[in-house]
């Protein structure tokens, strides 16, 4: 049986990053039976994630903060970022089940300090969720937060909602870029090649730059959540798989 990456790829759908091609600084394509060296998972729970086909797969309850520090299987990376300007892409498969699924990519220096990149589900009445990007910095622990919907799913049969994300969008792809001192959070839906209904147009979108004059951090982390609104259950669980992680220089 083919792995998922393998029948992403044999459906043609690829592509990273935006621009030109640019040196690999890091990439893990999770091919291995577990994580490798190069990880460390921090507030450990092994029977919520699994390296298997291609794909680091975390597993939370409803009710579970993505943030760091607070978050399960934080999946934090050994190796320091470059010096210099640097470009952090994550490509993630997400099959809704909460509709209030949060995933967040950054730097952090600890759990007041640093910079994410977030894909967010927000369900913010009966018949609607949507598909946010945001950035945020984290400054003793003080928030500065951009925002942006770039999705929606409407219908009041959750299952039916829950099901237009995977028939649509083929995969999401979230990146933190470094320019200087400053910080930019991007993301792109992929659409499915034989969209059910609406996939997306398969652009890049960002929010507005984020500033930090003195690094926030040097180690990059990846944390998964769930907070589903007032109007959904709260007995759920959420699931999402990490197709790759890829760190580029100019």
């Amino acid at each position: 049986m083919l792995s998922l990456r393998a029948m992403l790829l044999a459906a043609g759908i690829a592509g990273l990053a935006t621009g030109a091609t640019a040196g690999i600084y890091f990439q893990d394509n999770f091919d291995g039976a577990d994580l490798s060296a190069d990880w460390t998972v921090e507030n450990p729970n092994p029977d919520n994630y699994l390296v298997e086909d291609g794909v680091l797969t975390l597993l939370v309850p409803d009710r579970t903060s993505a943030l760091y520090g607070q978050a399960i299987n934080a999946i934090v990376l050994n190796k320091p970022l470059p010096k210099g300007d640097w470009k952090i892409t994550i490509r993630l498969i997400l099959t809704p089940q909460t509709l209030g699924e949060a995933f967040r990519a950054g730097i952090a220096k600890d759990k007041d300090n640093g910079i994410f990149s977030i894909l967010a589900l927000d369900t913010i009445n009966y018949n609607k969720t949507n598909i946010n990007l945001a950035g945020q910095k984290l400054s003793k622990g003080k928030a500065t937060t951009f925002f942006r919907t770039l999705y929606s799913i409407s219908g009041r049969d959750l299952e039916g909602r829950a099901s237009v994300m995977p028939d649509n969008i083929a995969a999401i792809d979230l990146q933190l870029e470094k320019k200087k001192r400053a910080y930019i959070a991007r993301m792109r839906l992929e659409p499915a090649q034989n969209g059910a209904s609406s996939p997306p147009d398969g652009k890049w979108r960002e929010v507005q730059k984020l500033t930090s004059l003195r690094s926030p951090g040097n180690k990059l982390v990846l944390t998964f959540g769930s907070w589903s609104s007032d109007y959904l259950p709260h007995d759920g669980e959420a699931l999402i798989a990490v197709d790759s992680v890829t760190i580029e220089t100019p």
